[in-house]
């Protein structure tokens, strides 16, 4: 639905350069990525905090629940072991030597010292605490891989089977004499490990590949947004050129217009001096020739200056408004500035250029973009088209401000801006660009605040 203006309203004049003008984006990245080592650095820490967080449970069962009071002490030593190997191992690992093989020695020690408390606590006779073996494939699964989570499940399984067979066949002794149903347990709680040891493995292998598909998507959106600025600088440039160009033509015209009428007089003077001498005849000359050597010269800059930049042609307005507003997202969003865009498909196609009217709309998004950006409460940007009874319609508006009324009959004059560092040129630009076309831009208030500009455009 479009809004309908208050009744004050101000139409662009056919003078062609600018307002609001447009500001190269040198913005630091929205979204840091961490590099390498940080990475590293995180995993490292979250394995130490996940150790010693086990020790530490070890510790308060050991103490306060007593699991098995003839190993008590036996459990408090290797509690304390794990607790304590954090502090070599972060000293290992900061040399940053061997890290992988440092890893592997260190899931290798944490299902050695959990093996050690298990046989103190009974091995056999402790089947039913092998859950705790269960800590080491899930967080391997979550700070290394799939591949190493599977190989540590497989590790303690073979470990704590090793332990309890050595205990079965007598080569080692029973710390505690084991539950008749104490292999059917430990078969259960192995089968139950391996299960969890397969899903973490699993879970962390999604994890992993979410992560680089988010990363090729991050990778993907930084060179949109890095293209986007390209694309941007160079139609601020062509903006500024046009803005020169507009300056110059009509600078050329004039002298022009001057020449003509210094010619006509020299012919007049020519006239009145038929029998001038010969020396007075050859200063006239001179004079006519000096004047037809700067008409020249006015002729090849207006020339120039007129070149046509972008062939017009028949467009869809639903294209060109897209790809304007795929420049602009991602500052947008980046500024927590709400953009919508309603335009359908079936619009009347329009004759113009798509470089021009895409350089249109940036001005304008940007200029609405400038205006919310220190602006409190609801910061939105609508752009919409509608078909029209000559063409198309296609508005702009914000939520912002809007434009005061003392200054809304002159937003569209040449260098005429109210902002400290513009210079005036981009809302003109978009005129003389909308005009170009055979189309009218307006600027109005919205009755609900904030500031709507309708550019209409006939159909091709």
């Amino acid at each position: 639905m479009r809004d309908v203006p208050t009744s004050t309203e101000q139409t662009s004049t056919p003078v062609a350069a600018g307002s609001a003008e447009p500001t190269p984006e040198t913005q630091t990245r929205a979204l840091p990525q961490a590099d390498e080592t940080s990475r590293r650095r995180r995993a490292l820490h979250q394995e130490l905090a996940v150790r010693a967080g086990i020790a530490l449970l070890m510790l308060v069962f050991n103490e306060l629940l007593t699991m098995v009071a003839t190993a008590q002490d036996v459990i408090r030593v290797a509690a304390l072991l794990g607790l304590l190997v954090n502090v070599p191992y972060y000293l290992a690992a900061r040399s940053g030597r061997w890290r992988r093989l440092q890893a592997w020695v260190r899931m290798a020690m944490d299902v050695g010292l959990i093996t050690a408390g298990l046989y103190a606590a009974g091995g056999l006779a402790a089947a039913q605490y092998l859950g705790v073996y269960a800590i080491v494939p899930v967080y391997t699964g979550i700070v290394f891989s799939s591949f190493a989570c599977l190989v540590i499940t497989l590790l303690a399984s073979v470990a704590y089977l090793a332990l309890a067979g050595a205990q079965w066949f007598g080569l080692l002794p029973f710390t505690s004499p084991p539950h008749p149903d104490a292999w059917e347990v430990a078969i259960f709680n192995l089968l139950v490990l391996n299960i969890v040891g397969g899903l973490a493995a699993m879970l962390a292998d999604a994890y992993r590949r979410s992560r680089h598909r988010l990363a090729a998507a991050y990778g993907e959106l930084e060179r949109a947004h890095e293209q986007s600025l390209r694309m941007h600088a160079q139609i601020e440039r062509a903006g500024r050129l046009y803005a020169v160009n507009e300056v110059v033509a009509g600078v050329t015209h004039e002298m022009r217009n001057v020449l003509q009428g210094v010619f006509g007089h020299l012919w007049l003077v020519r006239r009145k001096l038929a029998n001038a001498t010969p020396e007075v005849d050859e200063h006239l000359g001179q004079v006519e020739e000096s004047c037809e050597h700067v008409m020249r010269i006015i002729r090849t800059t207006l020339d120039m200056a007129r070149q046509p930049g972008d062939t017009p042609g028949p467009l869809a307005v639903n294209e060109v408004v897209a790809r304007a507003t795929e420049l602009k997202a991602y500052d947008l969003r980046r500024e927590g500035i709400t953009l919508t865009v309603d335009v359908p498909d079936d619009l009347p196609r329009i004759r113009a250029s798509a470089f021009q009217l895409q350089q249109a709309l940036l001005n304008l998004i940007t200029n609405a973009q400038e205006e919310l950006r220190d602006r409190d409460g609801r910061r939105e940007i609508t752009v919409t088209a509608v078909p029209d009874p000559l063409g198309c319609v296609i508005e702009v508006r914000d939520t912002g401000p809007g434009i005061p009324r003392a200054i809304l009959p002159r937003v569209f004059e040449p260098f005429f801006t109210t902002k400290e560092t513009g210079t005036g040129l981009g809302l003109a630009i978009c005129a003389g660009i909308v005009e170009r076309f055979g189309g009218r831009i307006t600027a109005a208030n919205r009755r609900d605040g904030g500031a709507v500009f309708r550019i209409v455009l006939p159909a091709a």
